[in-house]
């Protein structure tokens, strides 16, 4: 389906939620309206993090940490930059 965006109404996407998930699943993003306004989108969610990927990030930060003598204010990106 590709990246496409749907708007549909509050009330309509109450009653079609199995419809809009699908859409969603597929890779759309949908707008929820509410009286005019546009205060909800739907997005696919990331993935969560498996053990695996989170066992990795936690090795790199901390040889990163011991690899490199500290002179000054540790900065959290820098340990999880890519």
């Amino acid at each position: 389906m590709g990246e496409r965006t749907l708007s549909t109404s509050a009330r309509n996407a109450v009653h079609n939620f199995t419809h809009y998930a699908a859409m969603v699943d597929a890779g759309a993003e949908v707008i929820i309206t509410r009286r005019g306004r546009a205060p909800l989108k739907l997005v696919r969610a990331e993935p969560a993090l498996t053990a695996k990927n989170r066992e990795a990030l936690v090795r790199r930060a901390l040889s990163i940490r011991s690899a490199k003598p500290f002179k000054g204010k540790f900065v959290r990106s820098e340990a999880y930059g890519g």
